[in-house]
């Protein structure tokens, strides 16, 4: 492959990945909503942050340890399982409050690097990211490419899920999603809390 390829490739790949929702998704969305831009911003950063560490972890063959290391892979999740959780406790528990209430869950009351860390271990504790960016770099990144190709491609990952995930945040955030957050906010909280709950339980239910 010429490296113009690959990056295409690796570019490609990646965005039908993060295009399908998820807890990242869910995470920034409804942090935007919540009434804080900016909270909602640092979230995604954080999630991109989280990509590019676990690039970085792809190309040193981390995820191989996963795969071949049982107990460690069900340890990463277990805890990205109880992660997600928790999320959904505390976005259940305060769907109720009303905006500005001091729950400690709203974006609005969060600052900017409670949001951007919300955002990392959401990305990070995600098992199946592990073995996803290590099956990428496994197919279309070959060892004998040289790292400066390795590294782009680490980046190409970066940016595609900054920009992604900040859109996502600037699109959420506008007065007219504020607005359906504001009449709907009980509902939508559930449903964000409930789809985590879901996504949490299926990495805590054993898969053999």
């Amino acid at each position: 492959m010429t490296w113009t390829l690959v990056l295409a490739s690796v570019f490609a790949v990646h965005v039908l990945a993060i295009l399908s929702p998820g807890p990242n998704v869910l995470v920034v969305t409804q942090t935007a909503m919540s009434g804080a831009r900016r909270a909602g911003v640092a979230a995604a950063l954080g999630i991109a942050t989280g990509a590019g560490i676990l690039s970085c972890a792809a190309l040193l063959g981390v995820h191989l340890v996963f795969t071949h290391v049982a107990w460690l892979y069900d340890g990463l999740k277990i805890s990205g399982g109880i992660y997600l959780l928790y999320l959904a406790v505390r976005l259940w528990r305060f769907a109720d409050r009303p905006l500005g209430a001091p729950t400690g869950t709203r974006g609005a009351n969060r600052s900017d690097g409670q949001s951007f860390q919300l955002g990392l271990f959401t990305n990070l504790t995600n098992p199946k990211a592990v073995v996803f960016y290590g099956g990428i770099f496994a197919a279309l990144v070959a060892p004998s490419l040289p790292l400066w190709l390795k590294l782009a491609a680490v980046g190409v990952i970066v940016v595609n899920s900054a920009v992604w995930h900040v859109a996502l945040a600037c699109l959420f955030s506008t007065l007219g999603a504020q607005r359906v957050y504001q009449h709907s906010k009980r509902w939508i909280d559930r449903g964000a809390g409930a789809a985590l709950a879901l996504l949490g339980i299926g990495l805590l239910i054993p898969s053999r």
